[in-house]
């Protein structure tokens, strides 16, 4: 049988269930304390794909109209020096672990019927809120795994969802690989005679269904419990597409091809959100609600699934290791009054505080948790702009890790306040995608073309650090320079004194690696599902269909 690298399936529910005990124990004893509030709601959102300069509040030069999500935004913090992983599950792999791509050998996206996912002896985000008291359900795009059900999210800890396994698809089809993706869970464990296909949205928009589902949610929650809400739209990523009435006001504007169908489907996204929201506020939830909103990781703006995004002023596309990869747009609200509101947050932050952050927030402890690489930034975010200077910083450098391996293996890369060291390269392209103010600027692009010249320059064959051949460092003043224009002279005594620093912290997270999923090593790797080959689409009832593959 297949089995699942440390941690087998039978061992896996009464993990989960003394796991959920502990957790229940230390949020209880916090919950009774003197005078504690009632745990918070919590809303996560997440767009997929989305670029740095695409929503109103935190674009440089403004194009798209987002005035649901920037009323929150501008009444919580904006997350000013925040970073992602450069593509969307290792990204989604840290938010819900706390813990780094190299400590989970998620480095890259997980292809469709690749038997990987996150190892199912980490515990999720979900676990612990699950395990604090929360009512906790998961809506949209997933790409944490679907090799076997263990996998799949009412077996990490969320209690139903509604949406795809995997990585990308049709908005309307719900073809992914010539095989349909959309699945209804409706129970915690729901596998094989619980999970159904979701064949009744054939046809219909992800980004209206997924919004009305997170309103369904809400307005059947009992609020005897608090909410845990994970909403992760399709949206925006490839293809692009959208319905006609969200394209029409750009149209008017000029906009034309891709970045009119991109625009689209930010406004059919905003909408939801205010919908959701509003349905937060009819039901007296929403003052009692902590959000936090977050790409997975930057715009395609050149490679790795165009979609017509703009990262403009950072350098580079998803997938790399530059800013335009790995500089996140993101903001934290509140409506209990309990953060800074209204005042940017500069500090350095990682997908991987999240968790951290949260479990802070509700009281909640992990003791079975795998150590998290993220830290609690709560202290911080809670400190008005007096206290601050009396609070510490939680973190001083941010570990960027390397290249998803659709640009070849590049880095790792890493920085501290104000300077950044990248080892090697920070993916190819690696150009500056002009801001969106003209509509030419955004033509149709030939992403096959693109991906010639990648094979052309060789990428596939560099690999990874250590052993190091990428042995060039490009060395960065982000806070003089953060679109990566000028690298430093790493000759002169000051600056090699600041490489050698950023080398020294690089070389010591790496030592501690795991093997990478996406590598030559994949068999040893955490979440690689040993004694499974690679998946293929079923018939049920004359419709090719992704479910998981794997034997339990």
């Amino acid at each position: 049988k297949a089995t699942v690298s440390v941690l087998n399936c039978k061992s896996y529910k009464n993990m989960r269930a003394m796991l959920s005990a502990t957790i229940a124990l230390a949020a209880a004893a916090r919950a009774g304390a003197a005078g504690s509030p009632a745990l918070p709601n919590i809303l996560f959102i997440v767009m997929d794909d989305l670029g740095h300069d695409d929503m109103g509040f935190a674009a440089v030069t403004p194009q798209l109209k987002t005035p649901n999500v920037d009323r929150f935004a501008k009444a919580g913090r904006e997350l000013k020096n925040y970073y992602v992983q450069p593509s969307c599950s290792p990204t989604r792999t840290t938010f819900l672990s706390g813990r780094y791509p190299l400590h989970t050998g998620i480095d890259s996206y997980i292809p469709t019927g690749v038997p990987v996912g996150l190892n199912l002896n980490e515990t999720t985000m979900a676990d612990v809120l699950t395990g604090a008291g929360y009512a906790s359900h998961a809506i949209g795009k997933w790409h944490l795994g679907n090799a076997h059900w263990g996998h799949t999210p009412t077996f990490r800890g969320f209690q139903s969802f509604l949406g795809f396994y995997g990585g990308g698809e049709d908005y309307y089809t719900h073809i992914s690989a010539n095989a349909y993706d959309l699945r209804r869970d409706r129970g915690a464990n729901c596998g094989p005679g619980c999970s159904e296909v979701a064949t009744d949205l054939d046809g219909q928009y992800s980004t209206l269904f997924f919004s009305a589902a997170a309103v369904r949610v809400v307005e059947e929650h009992d609020t005897a419990k608090p909410l845990f809400l994970y909403l992760a739209y399709q949206a925006v990523h490839s293809p692009a597409e959208s319905p006609d009435s969200y394209q029409a006001p750009y149209k008017k504007m000029g906009l034309t091809g891709t970045r009119l169908k991109y625009a689209g489907m930010i406004a059919a996204a905003d909408e939801g959100i205010g919908n959701v929201t509003a349905a937060m506020e009819a039901k007296g939830m929403l003052e009692n609600t902590f959000m936090f909103f977050s790409t997975d990781n930057g715009g395609p703006t050149e490679t790795c699934a165009i979609q017509g995004s703009s990262n403009w002023p950072f350098r580079g596309s998803k997938c790399s290791i530059w800013e335009g990869g790995t500089h996140g747009v993101a903001f934290v609200w509140s409506g209990r009054g309990d953060i800074a509101a209204g005042v940017d947050f500069n500090d350095l932050m990682h997908a991987a505080d999240l968790l951290p952050t949260l479990a802070d927030m509700v009281g909640a402890k992990c003791p079975q948790c795998k150590p998290w690489d993220g830290v609690s930034q709560w202290a911080r975010l809670t400190a008005s702009e007096d206290e601050a200077e009396g609070v510490p910083k939680a973190r001083d450098h941010v570990y960027y890790g390397r290249t998803d391996f659709q640009v070849g293996f590049h880095g790792p890369a890493v920085r501290d306040e104000c300077h950044k060291l990248i080892i090697g390269d920070g993916g190819k392209p690696g150009g500056w995608h002009p801001p969106p103010n003209t509509t030419s600027l955004f033509a149709e692009l030939d992403e096959r073309i693109r991906l010639e010249r990648l094979l052309e320059d060789g990428l596939a064959t560099i690999p990874p650090f250590p052993p190091n051949p990428n042995n060039t460092h490009l060395l960065f003043d982000l806070c003089n320079d953060p679109g990566e224009h000028h690298p430093l002279d790493v000759t002169t005594p000051e600056n090699a004194a600041i490489l050698a620093s950023l080398l020294k912290e690089a070389t010591a997270r790496w030592a501690t690696s795991v093997p990478g999923c996406d590598t030559k090593d994949a068999p040893s790797c955490p979440g690689y599902v040993t004694g499974c080959p690679g998946g293929k689409p079923v018939n049920r009832s004359g419709r090719m269909i992704w479910e998981p593959w794997c034997p339990m």
